[in-house]
């Protein structure tokens, strides 16, 4: 029983380790890219948002599709399309070859397309998992849902610091160690996916809610709960907080450190670390008691790195603080899922998860980087306005409720990698070099690169910080959101764990085995 249940957690383990490695290795593919096939920013990062779109659609649906047609069949399905999103990206450099010599206008756009794909198809199967492995830990391990849950998600972060080193070390010219091809780097998602594929596919798998009741129907009654619909709300919260935050604090080392990737490495231990030491913590304080005291935390550790910090030392000091908030806030939103909902199973889960990753891609991407482009022009309109004036767009922008004339990418990329040293000639190689800055606009930045560069960087840097500061305010709306539920949960009488037999347990009772519809194997 303890044996089976135990591999079942290693494979589902796992296949976050794969998503991770995945994410983290395609981040770090653009100059390859560039250099191979002539892709720009706006197709990469069109690539990259392909990861978060088939996650985001199939995260809810997959809940669904599980209760209907059980883990095993989507499991296997997910197997399969993750090895063929693999395929895809060793098959790119020989189509792209025979496209150069058959079809050269139009060689780009179609290895584009089959990137773009590769990507999708990677994300519906990080979808597809999520969908399946929460609701099979929780059911599995009914004595402890959300600790377990935390122990399973410590997955993600072990794939991000393998996929971040692994792209450290060997994809890219600036490679610490020695640069690979890039489809090797890319697809070693697939000795991890093997690996789980071994592990699972032949063993036997519990009956999902939806299968074990013999009504489909019943799966969606935790829609007819208004706490649930407040929990949806305060995920949409976590997500925009944890993911959306996570790509803006790796730009904010950008001038800092001499590796930016190292941010996320050193956050991701920590998450990794930490989620293992969620069950004593629930045990003691309840969950919903600890996504309080962690959005507190959150809050507080996002004012920290939202202040005019200079020290590299403090600057990681305020990341551990951070990510000891944020740590537990995910799985153990699943685990209250699992433990008050236990009747709607996957979908309860699934509904959750896409509130989360739905907020992330339409409302935090784009509002963090509306929120860090108007800082960042009126802070340097204010304190350059020479400067502002040569590295501004002509024509405003109006988004989220701001308008304002933004700072050109191009520009803003070649002052980034641009060194200014006081005493010292200026090295404007990344001006000049730079195939998006108009060739008449060139002079006047070189000639001024030694006052311009480090106003602009200056002004940058300010605007990620006040980003960061901005979206303290989510947490701190996060923590009212979970004092609200303590307090109902106190007027019931307490948080307790709801078991399909229709009974319900103190949270601190929960060591013992509930009753659950497993096999008798488990």
């Amino acid at each position: 029983m303890e044996q089976a249940r135990g591999k079942l957690m290693l494979a589902s383990f796992l296949t976050l380790v794969a998503s991770g490695i995945g994410f983290a290795t395609r981040t770090a593919a653009g100059g390859p890219w560039e250099r191979e096939f002539d892709l720009g920013q706006v197709q990469f990062g069109a690539i990259l948002g392909a990861g978060f779109l088939g996650f985001g659609l199939m995260i809810f649906f997959g809940g669904i599709l599980v209760e209907k047609f059980g883990y095993k069949k989507l499991l296997a399905l997910a197997f399969v399309l993750h090895l063929v999103s693999a395929v895809m990206l060793f098959a790119a450099n020989p189509l792209f070859d025979g496209w150069r010599e058959s079809d050269p206008e139009n060689a780009t756009a179609n290895v584009y397309s089959v990137l773009f794909w590769s990507a999708f198809l990677f994300s519906l199967c990080q979808g597809l998992y999520e969908a399946v492995i929460n609701p099979l830990i929780a059911q599995i391990y009914p004595e402890n849902k959300t600790h377990y849950l935390n122990i399973l998600h410590a997955g993600w972060p072990a794939g991000m610091i393998i996929g971040g080193l692994f792209a450290a070390g060997f994809i890219g010219e600036n490679a610490w160690f020695v640069e690979i091809p890039w489809q090797w780097a890319l697809s070693s998602f697939a000795i991890v996916v093997v690996i789980y594929g071994v592990l699972i596919l032949p063993e036997k798998l519990p009956e999902t809610v939806g299968e074990s009741s013999g009504s489909f129907g019943t799966v969606f009654s935790c829609f007819t709960s208004i706490p649930f619909l407040v929990l949806i709300v305060l995920h949409a919260l976590i997500g925009y907080m944890e993911l959306g935050v996570d790509a803006w604090m790796t730009k904010l080392m950008e001038n800092l450190l001499p590796n930016s990737v190292l941010i996320l490495v050193y956050t991701s231990l920590l998450m990794f670390v930490l989620r293992f030491f969620a069950g004593p913590i629930v045990h003691k304080v309840n969950p919903i008691g600890l996504l309080f005291g962690s959005s507190i935390i959150a809050c507080l550790g996002l004012l920290w790195l939202g202040s005019p910090i200079q020290s590299v030392a403090m600057i990681f000091v305020a990341a551990t603080f951070y990510s000891l908030g944020k740590a537990f806030l995910w799985p153990t939103m699943l685990g209250v899922a699992g433990e008050r909902y236990p009747q709607s199973g996957s979908v309860a889960m699934g509904a959750l998860g896409a509130a989360g990753m739905l907020c992330v891609g339409q409302i935090a991407g784009p509002r963090i980087g509306t929120q860090q482009g108007y800082e960042m022009s009126e802070r340097l309109q204010q304190a350059a306005p020479e400067t502002f004036e040569r590295y501004a767009d002509a024509d405003p922008i109006s988004s989220w409720g701001l308008e304002y004339r933004p700072v050109n990418a191009a520009k803003l990329n070649a002052a980034n990698n641009t060194e200014v040293v006081e005493g010292e000639s200026v090295d404007t190689a990344a001006i000049s070099n730079a195939q998006l800055i108009p060739d008449e606009d060139k002079p006047a930045l070189v000639s001024n690169a030694a006052t311009d560069i480090p106003a602009v960087k200056e002004a940058n840097l300010y605007g990620g910080r006040r980003a960061l500061t901005l979206t303290s305010y989510v947490p701190g709306m996060m923590a009212i959101g979970f004092l609200g539920l303590l307090i109902y949960f106190r007027s019931i009488g307490g948080y307790k764990v709801i078991t399909l037999d229709g009974g319900s347990k103190d949270h601190e009772d929960t060591d013992d085995a509930l009753e659950q519809p497993v096999p008798s194997e488990y």
